[in-house]
């Protein structure tokens, strides 16, 4: 049985600028939001963790603006990124698909996973599917809107309501 993983990650950056980045992580992951979905499409299963940070360790004021999440949550709530990625890992799978929302988050998901020394657990080329190109598609063909609820910018959300308007 096929099962897609729809997912979203929300990341930080240096405060202090790009020029001042870590090199080979210019993000780092803070949370990893996604759903399951089966054949059907109907969503199976919920993800929904966030990371500590362990390289940026102050968040970028762009950051907090649009996630909304602080860093005494991420420090309260967040585990080690390592520990979150083998959790998610085994949440997702051997034979999922994987759809998310633009392409930079799986090059950052696998930027995260070499920059913490993990192993890559993911097939190369690995192929997906691009929610935000096909949501614009969708929404040229059909010649309407499709109405998204849910929190802004969060990756606890962004997912669901992806696939929730979509479907």
């Amino acid at each position: 049985m096929k099962e897609y993983i729809v997912f979203d990650l929300e990341w930080n950056q240096n405060p202090y600028g790009k020029e001042m980045s870590e090199d080979h992580l210019t993000f780092e992951i803070i949370e990893i939001g996604a759903v399951k979905l089966d054949e059907s499409l109907k969503v199976v299963s919920a993800f929904s963790r966030l990371i500590c940070p362990q390289v940026y360790r102050e968040l970028h004021y762009k950051i907090s603006q649009v996630t909304h999440i602080t860093m005494d949550e991420l420090k309260r709530e967040g585990r080690p990124f390592q520990e979150v990625m083998e959790e998610f890992e085994k949440w997702c799978g051997r034979d999922a698909v994987y759809c998310t929302w633009g392409p930079m988050d799986l090059t950052e998901l696998q930027k995260n996973v070499t920059y913490f020394g993990m192993e890559n657990p993911f097939p190369n080329p690995l192929l997906y599917y691009d929610i935000q190109k096909l949501y614009g598609l969708f929404q040229k063909e059909r010649g309407e809107v499709v109405a998204l609820v849910g929190e802004s910018g969060s990756g606890k959300t962004t997912a669901v309501r992806t696939v929730l308007g979509l479907l």
